[in-house]
């Protein structure tokens, strides 16, 4: 039987189970870094010992050298597939597909999937609706478009990070200068140096999150939620909580065919996608994308309520690409088979984590599914201001609506110190 081998570049976040997916399938993982120190934000989860080799490119590399030193290490196997095992990995992931005459989304348009300037543009170019944005490191000159183009409140980000890393609401034109002097200059934890920071418009509306896997240029919508936040003082606003909706439902269908044409506005054909979108009083449009599977996501809990998950779907997309197309198309629009909540928790206090008191009384609900991201013992929990700062993330699977929603406002009413013993730095 011939083997089967495939490239999974920066195997971080999510990215990290693929290997036990596709050994699943009988095939094996190379891992490719696009760097060669891991972003320390996922160092303490990366297992080397996962892949069959892990190829790590010399320091101090540009990325035409990052690229052909691992065109030239992977010389002469044969793989499958390369894909992207998280944000970082995108760009690179794209190149080498590419170069290896492998299903690829092409290189034409990568820098517009991970730069959110450029993905604005490449919206407006192709007609889908995006959002009005000016890029500077210069506060004076983003104040002086926000008054321009009348705005009350405008949103300031780095142009490529993640986790919601430094997303600031500025009003005033000291709003401004303190996101620009928080953005510009600082190395963001993806490993990217911010030397400019973007400004864009600030949607009001609903927020959801929205997947989809791709197969030769056919886009399936997986799973769509209502994303809702809520405001920290000194930051800007982080997601409490995630509600699955069922595919059937309207507003899934709008979602879906807008977020099919910014896909192929993005010229993204093949393999996974995360986006953040908002729908307001003119519709749908995109706030935030990842050409990768998800983040930060209970494969378990998401199975228990869609059964099936992004990164599974992701998986059988690549390793039998003609069962995964044949039985999407068949599938129609998915269906919910139980009511699910993704519940971020908020900490307005800090600490190191000493153990998890309360962790038992959530794992007793009778809707709790599973419990992930948790602070772990020994390290320090901060207010949270970001979704990297929530100190865990609990999912609720029930076909119970009434159950379901007790049991979130149980989980809602539990102080941090009663899930969290937190001790100062200096006893733990």
């Amino acid at each position: 039987m011939k083997e089967r081998n495939c490239v999974i570049v920066d195997a971080y976040s999510t990215g990290r189970y693929l290997p036990e997916q596709f050994k699943r399938y009988g095939i094996g993982t190379v891992h490719v870094m696009s760097a060669a120190q891991i972003p320390p934000i996922f160092q303490a989860h990366f297992d080397a010992n996962l892949y069959d080799e892990v190829i790590r490119p010399g320091e101090r590399l540009g990325f035409d050298d990052i690229v052909e030193y691992h065109l030239q290490s992977l010389h002469g196997r044969e793989f499958e597939f390369v894909i992207a095992g998280c944000e970082s990995g995108v760009e690179l992931a794209d190149s080498l597909s590419e170069r290896l005459g492998l299903p690829s989304n092409g290189t034409a348009l990568s820098a517009a999937r991970r730069d959110k300037a450029r993905l604005s543009s490449a919206l407006t170019y192709a007609g889908v609706r995006s959002i009005r944005q000016v890029v500077s490191d210069n506060a004076v000159e983003i104040a002086s478009w926000k008054r321009e183009a009348n705005f009350d409140e405008i949103v300031i980000k780095p142009l490529n990070s993640t986790g919601t890393e430094d997303v600031f609401f500025c009003s005033t034109d000291a709003d401004i200068q303190r996101a620009l002097s928080a953005i510009v200059g600082k190395t963001n934890r993806v490993g990217a140096l911010n030397r400019f920071a973007l400004g864009q418009e600030k949607i009001n509306g609903q927020q959801y999150t929205v997947n989809a896997v791709s197969i030769h240029g056919d886009a399936f919508v997986t799973e769509a939620w209502t994303y809702d936040t809520v405001t920290i003082e000194g930051a800007s606003s982080v997601c409490s909580l995630e509600r699955l909706l069922d595919g059937s439902e309207p507003i899934v269908q709008e979602l879906s065919d807008y977020l099919k044409r910014a896909l192929q506005a993005l010229q993204i054909a093949e393999g996974p996608a995360h986006a953040e979108i908002i729908v307001d009083h003119r519709g749908p449009v995109l706030v935030d994308f990842g050409a990768r599977i998800q983040g930060t996501m209970s494969a378990k809990a998401r199975t228990m309520a869609l059964g099936h998950n992004h990164m599974t779907l992701t998986a059988w997309r690549y390793a039998d690409p003609t069962g995964f197309g044949e039985y999407m198309r068949l599938r129609g629009p998915y269906k919910r088979k139980a009511h699910a909540l993704c519940v971020s928790l908020i900490s307005d206090r800090g600490g190191v984590v000493a153990g998890y008191p309360g962790l038992e009384a959530i794992r007793k609900l009778p809707s709790f599914a599973d419990a992930i991201a948790f602070v772990p013992i020994g390290e320090e929990l901060v207010p949270t201001i970001d979704l990297a700062s929530t100190p865990g993330i609990v999912y609720l699977v029930n076909s119970d609506l009434t159950q379901l929603e007790d049991d979130y406002q149980k989980l809602r009413a539990m102080p941090m110190e009663q899930v969290f013993e937190l001790v100062a730095r200096d006893s733990k």
